[in-house]
């Protein structure tokens, strides 16, 4: 990765997430470029190339090609809906502010838990359950250097050296699908979905309420 920036010049210092997402485009295309998440002999920072694919930069085998499949808006829906519309990285709800950036509001959409591209490279198939709700600014991570989604025997071999009250607790957040939401968390993630004229009525309501009207 350092040959290909000093290779790319001056331009590129400093942008690296224009080199991945390079990468990224060019798994589209049928290239297959392992990194040391794919092969652990591999040094960190660093790439092979197992396979050339089509060649993106002549317009004739661009022109055939078909980017990444796009979900249907029923899956969308499906997704959003199973996730409670927050996002499964960082765990905020659509529109919410990020914590400390009042002037941010988040905005969901969905992405993969396993990256299309390391799918194909294994010959795996992807179905919904890859599928999760993510806000926008997860969705941009640099996805294929990330690791492989937690695995069931990695997790539970950590959550046996838990504590019992611990794990009571555990168990409660799993079977109820949450971590503890209060009834005001739960008031508000059902508030927060209701049409803009909507919530300002429930303001007021909430104003008379508490007597101030």
């Amino acid at each position: 990765m350092r040959e290909l920036r000093t290779a790319l010049g001056s331009e590129i210092a400093g942008e690296s997430e224009q080199l991945n997402r390079r990468l990224r485009k060019l798994r589209e295309f049928e290239w297959i470029i392992l990194s040391y998440k794919d092969d652990r002999t591999l040094p960190q920072d660093t790439y092979r190339l197992e396979a050339k694919g089509r060649r993106l930069w002549l317009r004739k085998e661009r022109k055939g090609s078909q980017d990444t499949p796009r979900p249907s808006q029923r899956t969308r829906r499906i997704v959003l809906d199973r996730d409670d519309s927050r996002c499964k990285v960082c765990g905020v709800g659509g529109g919410e502010s990020y914590p400390g950036e009042s002037n941010s509001k988040a905005k969901l959409t969905i992405g993969h838990r396993v990256p299309q591209e390391r799918l194909r490279s294994r010959g795996a198939v992807d179905d919904i359950d890859n599928w999760r709700t993510e806000c926008a600014r997860c969705n941009e991570t640099v996805r294929n250097e990330l690791p492989d989604p937690e695995q069931y025997d990695e997790v539970a071999a950590e959550i046996k050296q838990l504590r019992k009250t611990d794990l009571e607790m555990l168990l409660s957040w799993l079977r109820t699908g949450e971590r503890s939401r209060s009834k005001l968390d739960r008031a508000h993630d059902r508030a927060r979905k209701l049409p803009h004229s909507e919530n300002e009525k429930l303001i007021d309501y909430i104003e008379k309420l508490l007597g101030r009207n």
